[in-house]
């Protein structure tokens, strides 16, 4: 069986590579050094209107107001500045701080701007109708750097060589706010580190243009499949009763789509160039285990082969205390293996008593059911120093379940966090505190604590090189408890969904994108896990019409874990301080 699985693991990495090679990585990094003092890099500013000042970092290009206009200009200039760096202006914020520029572009992010500023958080709203919990649809707090791909073009600071790469401003757009969230969200979704900072214009902004319904629909259109398009103007009738204007601009947004192709080649994404990570480095593993001891070996023996060993493993065994088994953790004693024996059982209660034990100033977490490669630990830490990011999740590759996404190919921002894949820096935890024991037995544990992150201001990674195969064994671990996924459950006579599901939102989300997130997650949850994103539509008629004979009892599920949604929300986090 161990053999059948390795062998899954081979073809599933394979399958990831040949995923990765569909796309061209156009590397860069700007050197920034040169025999100890810092180099003087080029800006050229693109002002919106006219400019009569000087402006000492590079040449001026004045914007004409027409989108499509300005996108030509746009491209004009990027086929001929030698420029680094590219900073879009609105002469009405005043002149740019030249020491704050320099500042930027010595930070992490590959774009800065002010987008959270000018009233951008949020927008297009019909993004909750679509994707209502996605992490990078929530903003954090406009007073804070953070990573935002909501940007406007009024006040953006940008790596030349990422605008080469995916392409300038969207022609099919008619005014800059339609045209800067595109452009954002295709900067994000293909790999460049886009932020926002208040610094950028002292806190304050003001939209140049609202968003209006034509550019709304080009957005949605350039985002989303033709049926979530169609679904999310169905949704904006019913919300805002203008069934005639969403008609229009649905009309006008398809010829304009149409006509004018997106910018910059779909299989184009931003990258950087590998880097040395620091020598003999302290790594703490956290492995918890429940009802796996013969999946618990293998990872262990994957864990003694790494090409950058951990100083030290902490199992967290949460077996019943005449089934466990001593001789395996005397047989990997080599692996300086620390083991908690836990009687209550919690896999967040599990993780955070591995956290405090942990001596290593780096943390990785791994789960009981994969398998990982020798350079596991080396990857995710050279990604964390390759970004100079906070927190690092991996490909997690499963052997059953949804396909792999396309995106899982290349490095970018990640839009969710992996317990089962993941590393960090201590200093993180004694930051913003250990994981919530609230989701104790249930899930979306992790996917708070990531969130919780980057809301704070931090950078969260997808590494693709940190690859696990996630064997989702259908015993033990969370499986103990009875639940496939969050949305799944082997009985019907339990909460639907998971109440911690309810709770995650709640705590984060609006009363809006709690509602879809249930409608949207209960629909999706009738087709069986194993053809998750993969039924036909013959095979969703049938699991429908089955789903209608049990919708009395499934109605008083989702009831119960609302209301015991509302008394975790009502009790509050539990979140140990390290």
């Amino acid at each position: 069986m161990l053999k059948n699985r390795r062998h899954g693991k081979a073809d599933d990495e394979r399958s990831l590579v040949s995923h990765e090679q569909n796309f061209e990585h156009i590397d860069f990094q700007v050197d920034r050094t040169t025999h100890g003092g810092p180099v003087a890099e080029t800006v050229d500013l693109l002002v919106w209107g006219k400019w009569k000042k000087n402006w000492p970092l590079g040449s001026v290009t004045p914007l004409s107001s027409s989108i499509p206009r300005a996108a030509a200009e746009i491209d004009d200039v990027l086929a001929t500045t030698q420029a680094e760096w590219l900073l879009f202006w609105d002469p009405m914020l005043g002149e740019p701080d030249l020491e704050l520029i320099a500042a930027l572009m010595q930070e992490r992010a590959d774009a800065w701007h002010a987008g959270l500023c000018f009233g951008l958080a949020g927008e297009p709203e019909e993004h909750d109708y679509i994707h209502p919990i996605w992490p990078l649809a929530l903003d954090a707090d406009a007073s804070i750097d953070s990573v935002s791909w909501r940007l406007t073009l009024s006040a953006f600071l940008v790596k030349t060589q990422v605008l080469r790469t995916l392409g300038g401003l969207d022609a099919a757009f008619e005014g800059t706010t339609g045209a800067g969230l595109e452009l954002g969200r295709r900067m994000i979704d293909r790999g460049a580190v886009v932020m926002h900072t208040p610094r950028l214009v002292n806190g304050r902004g003001t939209l140049s243009d609202r968003l209006s319904e034509h550019d709304r629909f080009v957005f949605l259109r350039r985002v989303f499949g033709r049926k979530w398009v169609r679904y999310a103007a169905l949704r904006r009738s019913m919300a805002h009763l203008r069934p005639l204007k969403v008609r229009a601009a649905l009309k006008s947004s398809a010829a304009s789509t149409s006509s004018v192709p997106r910018p910059g080649a779909v299989d184009q994404v931003v990258t950087r160039d590998s880097v040395t990570s620091p020598e003999n480095p302290a790594i703490t593993v956290v492995l918890p285990t429940l009802g796996r001891y013969e999946l618990l070996r293998p990872v262990l023996e994957q864990l003694r082969k790494q090409t950058l060993m951990a100083q030290q493993v902490v199992v967290v065994d949460q077996n019943d205390i005449d089934k466990r088994d001593h001789a395996i953790y005397e047989e990997f004693a080599d692996l300086n293996l620390e083991v908690i024996f836990q009687v209550e059982r919690g896999q967040w209660l599990a993780r955070n008593a591995a956290v405090e034990q942990a001596t290593g100033e780096w943390i990785a977490f791994v789960d009981d059911d994969s398998e990982v490669g020798p350079d596991f630990l080396e990857q995710h830490l050279e990604g964390l120093h390759r970004y100079d990011a906070d927190l690092s999740t991996g490909a997690s590759l499963a052997v059953i379940g949804a396909p792999i996404p396309e995106n899982y190919a290349f490095f970018r921002v990640a839009d969710q966090w992996d317990s089962g894949n993941g590393m960090c820096h201590r200093s993180l935890f004694e930051r913003f505190g250990l994981f919530d024991q609230q989701f104790d037995r249930q899930r979306r544990g992790d996917a708070e604590f990531g969130l919780r992150v980057q809301l704070g201001g931090c950078l969260v990674i997808h590494n693709p090189h940190a690859i696990r195969v996630h064997l989702k064994a259908q015993e033990g671990g969370l499986r103990t408890f009875g639940s496939l996924d969050g949305f799944r459950h082997r009985d019907r006579t339990s909460p639907l969904p998971l109440p911690s599901m309810v709770y995650y939102t709640k705590r984060y989300h609006s009363k809006r994108q709690v509602r879809e997130d249930l409608v949207i997650g209960l629909s999706q949850a009738i087709v069986p896990y194993e053809l998750k994103r993969r039924a036909s539509p013959r095979q969703w008629m049938g699991f429908v019409a089955g789903e209608l004979v049990h919708l009395p009892s499934t109605v008083k599920r989702v009831r119960a874990s609302l209301h015991i949604a509302d008394d975790m929300v009502e009790d509050g986090p539990r979140i140990p301080k390290l």
